[in-house]
């Protein structure tokens, strides 16, 4: 699959490949979902999501105006004491919010993500919710851009206003999760790419920003969370986990096939401890994950793959849905 210009050529039949891959006409067809996000972090919906610490949301930018006399009722912590010191009455700065909020999207299309048992595989998931967040965006006049990230390559998408910054984003998602295949072998370097990603973005982001990271996080550990944490120094952060019901329990019991595109291996699920130790395994990986975000104010939800996505967003960050909309 390739892009022309601002044509997407996508894959033959797709409308058949839904769940499979995510085609440019359900990206657009989310708009519809009516999904809304104060992007100004006003909502309380930061404090209500599981195992995070109340703290402040940014939301929008505030960029110095002026100064004038301090009024009963002004926030004391924003007096100016030089001005205060240097006239003898006491002076609160002013400040002015900013017209708009870039919002940074960080997309996982590596292959670990092109699996599913139910409803949808995890790429195409993320690709759902990162149209969400782009719709809210843009109804909200704020600018959209990101990083999508592969295997093996990462690919930066400048933030941009309005129906350009939509199609250029949605673009790039549909070419990358159009590119993903069951026959190919996951890259050994593929945690690079989510590292270079998160590089990548320390480097362009401006503070203040709203960073959304879409991924599984199976690979997210201490050398990607000390970016993580620079990331977080100046910008508010959520992490969105993508999973498959399959990742957190095994099947029922009985002997299954399973393929990497390159090897086929059968397992018998019916032993009491693999079962339990598969499990186990899955809740020790969310408690260490949890830990790690918290300590730096990011919030995890986590989306299964036999979710609504727009139920699920709706639920944990305040958003709006269209009635009858289900994704």
């Amino acid at each position: 699959m390739a892009t022309s210009g601002n044509l997407v050529q996508e894959r033959e039949n797709i409308a058949s490949y839904r769940g499979v891959y995510v085609s440019m006409d359900e990206l657009v067809a989310l708009k519809g979902a009516g999904l809304e996000l104060d992007l100004r972090g006003k909502k309380k919906a930061m404090a209500a999501m599981a195992g995070m610490h109340r703290s402040s949301f940014r939301g929008r930018g505030i960029d110095f105006d002026e100064v004038r006399i301090y009024q009963p009722g002004d926030d004391v912590r924003n007096i100016d004491w030089r001005v205060t010191a240097r006239t003898g009455r006491t002076h609160t700065k002013l400040f002015r919010e900013e017209r708009e909020r870039p919002v940074y999207l960080v997309v996982d299309q590596r292959q670990p993500m092109f699996f599913g048992s139910q409803n949808a595989f995890k790429s195409v998931v993320a690709a759902r919710v990162a149209a969400s967040f782009a719709w809210a965006t843009r109804s909200h006049g704020d600018r959209i851009g990101g990083f999508l990230f592969t295997d093996n390559d990462v690919q930066e998408v400048r933030p941009k206003e309005g129906k350009r910054g939509i199609q250029n984003f949605f673009r790039m998602l549909v070419q990358y999760n159009q590119s993903l295949d069951g026959k190919s072998k996951p890259h050994r370097s593929s945690r690079q790419s989510f590292i270079n990603a998160l590089q990548g973005l320390n480097h362009v982001v401006r503070p203040g920003s709203l960073v959304v990271i879409i991924s599984d996080f199976l690979d997210y550990d201490d050398i990607t969370h000390q970016h993580m944490s620079l990331l977080c120094g100046h910008n508010d952060v959520i992490a969105i986990q993508i999973f498959d019901p399959m990742e957190k329990h095994l099947p029922a019991a009985g002997v299954y096939g399973f393929t990497d595109g390159q090897r086929n291996v059968r397992l018998n699920t019916a032993p009491h401890k693999l079962r339990k130790d598969y499990a186990l395994r899955f809740v020790e990986r969310q408690i260490t994950l949890k830990d790690q975000l918290t300590r730096v104010s990011v919030p995890l939800i986590e989306i299964s793959t036999a979710d609504s996505v727009t139920e699920r967003l709706r639920a944990t960050l305040g958003l709006r849905a269209a009635p009858g909309v289900r994704t």
